[in-house]
Parts: structure tokens; C-alpha cells; sequence
């Protein structure tokens, strides 16, 4: 397994937990919830496209 794949495989799991953590916070912290795992979906467009990018 390269460090790469590792990475992603993490990184995949942190966003994982931060959705289940989404559903378990009070609603009054609902908002930083929301803009973090924004901000990891995020990520993984900018990932994709530069993969994309780079076999081309």
C-alpha cells in the first residue's frame, strides 16, 4: 500500500467520522458541522481533478 493510498484511506474515514458526528452534535453546533464536512468533500473534487489532470 503506497502512502498515498493510505492517505486517502484516512482521510476517507475522518470524513466518515465527521458526518456520524454531524447527526450525534446539539443543533446549536449544527452550523461548523456543516462547513466541515463541506470543506472534506471539498478536498476530494479538488483531488479527483487534479488526478484527472495529471493523466491527461
Amino acid at each position: 500500500m503506497t502512502f498515498k493510498r493510505a492517505f486517502n484511506i484516512g482521510y476517507f474515514v475522518l470524513l466518515l467520522f465527521f458526518i456520524v458526528v454531524y447527526f450525534l452534535l446539539p443543533v446549536d453546533q449544527i452550523f461548523t458541522a456543516i462547513l466541515t464536512v463541506l470543506f472534506g468533500v471539498y478536498q476530494f473534487v479538488i483531488f479527483k481533478k487534479l488526478k484527472e489532470q495529471k493523466q491527461q
